[in-house]
């Protein structure tokens, strides 16, 4: 440290109450990066393009050197130490000329950072060729804010006066030197310090501002925003407004860009930034901290530390989430500063950061949205990738079970595992659910749960284990044999009802697709009742041909299926005028319940062809009269045929046995 020259006693003099040295000074700020920020920020705001940084190996001192205008003694005294001296006046809130900046500083209080981490600073600095340098010591003010008279009763404050010094270490040109001695070190820790810094401002590394840290090597390190050690993790990338990404982010395997203003914001209001999210929550863990985090910068400079905890709920989704927004109306003039006196958070329940919070909200929901997508669709690629096995079995599959089965392999690799044992078993147990389930129409209750999440998957799975040998004989045989037993009732001409019941209780005979669905119950009585009603306007000969109607809800759709006996012949409008009967019956219950836009189809299940079949004339007359109440016909033998065709493909169980367990195995 510079030995002290006294040269005039009073030439500095700082005027301070010692509890406000307290609070603002020695207790405010409790690290190094911290104490950084506001020097950085009043370099920044003294218009300088370059800072630096030093720290003794030794932890001897600390140096700051900028080359910003500089100061006097008159600016030393008005301003420097001036303690809540504005810089920030009604609407001046830009510095000087050439570079006219945002001013970060605003309350004045920001030079007393130093004090947090050091007991003595000395200030060098150069100002059109004259020179200034003083000392501080923490002790030397404490002791003249709170001297006492001879009866012990605290004397009126003194103003402190900083001791002149040698200007050796004032800058050859214009700017401030500042000097950190008697450094408290257990709040020192350097580690790091280029990322730290690089994480609280959007300014650092750019043409107009530099901040270089000297260390060991020869030559100043320059932070840049590569140093902020986040945007070179990310799997997914959200630009925000006009954030553009920077030339060497190359790692981004998907992006996707937000507005920067909600819908009915004034224009003063605006977000520019990103968020981003990882390929897994460890990804963010680094020397520095847990990187999962979003900070908020506003005029340049770190404003929140972490606002991803306002909205953090807990969702899986949010452990992979990074990001910066940058806000200046946070930190707008001439309105109040809601900045806390550090000047790393805010006052929560200030509207314009209530605004933001709402901001991040609607764009979580935008990003965590295509997220979901995006995940299972790179995991699946992946998992084929490193198992062939998986594509082979992806080759047998098509249409909506291929579509099915990629969203259940890429969901489950999607998520994280502490073991790779663990997903490899739930990979094979999804395998075989998969194929369990999907020939009885309930695949997808393994997709939905897997979006679910393992509190409903595991249920589906619990029963699997021991299907693995008899995985397709069981589902084959058992639709098989329900085929042929709807072959005999219709060949022994069984009673309408219960051939009629037989066919309702295995509906994927007429689509496959379908399968019994439950919750049709708040409907179907008040229908059948309707029905009954129904039966008062049908003639004779149609009660007595006729079979009680079936409804039900499938997936969505009300459908009305109509039985006729197999031998009966009957013309397009019997059916249609039957038909628009019991829609009608049905539109009138679902309009009760204010449920009428759901769709309706009204399906008639016949032994003999139309008495119109055949008769070229009378074919867009068929078709235009069950159009109208979008109606269809279907054959019982139909049915049949169309069974036996779609489930032709797993006659040969063996083979098919044989693929999936080679599949399991290769899990193992």
């Amino acid at each position: 440290m510079e030995q002290d020259v006294v040269v005039q006693d009073k030439t500095y003099t700082l005027s301070i109450d010692l509890n406000v040295l307290e609070h603002l000074g020695i207790n405010l700020y409790s690290n190094v990066p911290a104490v950084l920020t506001e020097v950085v920020a009043n370099a920044w705001d003294a218009n300088a393009t370059q800072v630096d940084i030093s720290v003794a190996s030794d932890l001897s001192f600390i140096s700051i050197e900028d080359d910003g205008f500089g100061m006097s003694v008159e600016d030393i005294n008005n301003k420097f130490l001036r303690v809540g001296y504005k810089k920030r006046t009604g609407d001046v809130d830009l510095t000087p000329p050439p570079f006219s900046r945002p001013v970060m500083g605003r309350k004045g209080v920001g030079k007393l950072a130093p004090f947090s981490i050091a007991n003595t600073i000395e200030i060098y600095s150069t100002k059109d060729g004259v020179q200034s340098a003083l000392s501080m010591n923490v002790n030397d003010i404490k002791k003249a804010a709170s001297e006492v008279d001879e009866d012990g009763n605290p004397k009126e404050p003194e103003n402190y006066h900083p001791k002149p010094i040698a200007k050796t270490h004032c800058p050859a040109n214009n700017g401030t030197h500042i000097r950190l001695y008697e450094l408290k070190k257990e709040r020192i820790r350097v580690e790091n310090l280029a990322q730290r810094l690089a994480r609280r401002f959007s300014v650092i590394g750019t043409k107009e501002f530099s901040v270089r840290i000297h260390g060991k090597a020869a030559e100043p390190r320059e932070i840049t925003n590569k140093d902020r050690g986040d945007l070179d993790r990310l799997q997914y990338l959200w630009t925000i407004g006009d954030w553009e990404k920077p030339d060497w982010v190359d790692g981004v395997k998907r992006e996707d860009h937000l507005d920067g203003r909600l819908e009915g914001w004034p224009d003063d209001l605006k977000v520019r930034g990103w968020i981003g999210t990882v390929n897994k929550p460890k990804d963010l863990e680094s020397a520095a901290g847990n990187l999962n985090v979003i900070v908020v910068v506003a005029r340049g400079r770190l404003f929140q530390e972490n606002i991803l905890g306002e909205v953090n709920d807990g969702r899986y989704f949010m452990s992979y989430i990074v990001g910066q927004l940058e806000a200046d109306f946070l930190d707008s003039t001439p309105q109040d500063d809601i900045a806390t006196s550090d000047r790393q958070r805010v006052k929560e329940d200030d509207p314009r950061y209530i605004q933001l919070v709402t901001f991040l909200k609607s764009a979580l929901v935008k990003v965590e949205s295509k997220w979901s997508t995006w995940r299972p669709l790179d995991r699946v690629q992946v998992v084929q990738k490193v198992n062939p096995k998986v594509a082979e079995w992806f080759g047998s599959l098509k249409g909506v079970q291929l579509s099915q089965a990629e969203k259940l392999i890429g969901r489950i690799a999607a998520f994280d595992y502490d073991d790779p044992d663990e997903e490899k078993v739930l990979l094979k147990h999804a395998v075989l659910g998969f194929e369990r389930l999907r020939l009885t129409g309930n695949a997808n209750e393994l997709e939905k749960a897997v979006s679910i999440g393992a509190s409903a998957l595991l249920p589906l799975l619990a029963d699997l284990e021991a299907v693995e040998a008899s995985l397709y004989r069981d589902i084959v045989i058992g639709r098989l044999d329900v085929i042929r037993a709807f072959l005999a009732k219709i060949k022994a001409n069984d009673l309408e009802a219960t051939l009629q019941q037989f066919l309702f209780n295995h509906l994927w005979l007429i689509d496959p697709s379908w399968e019994r669905v439950s919750g049709s119950e708040i409907i179907e009585k008040p229908v059948n009742d309707e029905f009954d009603k129904i039966k008062q306007g049908l003639t004779d000969e149609e009660l007595k041909g006729r079979v009680d109607i079936k409804y039900r809800t499938i997936t969505g759709k009300h459908v009305i299926i109509e039985l006729k006996r197999p031998e009966r012949t009957v013309s397009v409008s019997e059916l249609v005028g039957q038909g628009r009967k019991y829609k009608n019956a049905l539109m009138k219950c679902l309009r009760i319940r204010q449920r009428e836009h759901e769709p309706i189809e009204v399906i008639f299940v016949l032994g003999k062809p139309l008495r119109e079949d055949g008769d070229i004339d009378q074919a867009e007359y068929v078709t235009s009269q069950l159009a109208s109440i979008r109606g269809r016909v279907v054959y019982f033998q139909n049915l049949v045929t169309s069974a036996q065709e779609g489930y032709r493909e797993f006659l040969d169980a063996d083979t098919k046995v044989n693929r999936i367990e080679q599949l399991v195995r290769s899990f193992e």
